[in-house]
């Protein structure tokens, strides 16, 4: 987006303008991450920190 400063048409964004433009885009991108972060929260734990019962399972009582 911040290309249309290079050009000549009048929906272009003026050339001062592109700096806080592509500032404005990382904040918001880093406040959506944030954002994600919360919602989901942590990763799940990887698979080598899984505990796995062994065994057989014991019958249930009847």
């Amino acid at each position: 987006m911040a290309g249309t400063a290079f050009t000549a048409d009048a929906a272009g964004i003026a050339p001062a303008s592109v700096a806080p433009f592509v500032a404005a885009q990382v904040l918001g991108a880093g406040l959506g991450l944030g954002v994600v972060a919360a919602v989901y929260g942590r990763p799940a734990p990887a698979a080598d920190e899984v505990v796995v019962p062994r065994g057989e399972p014991e019958p249930a009582a009847s």
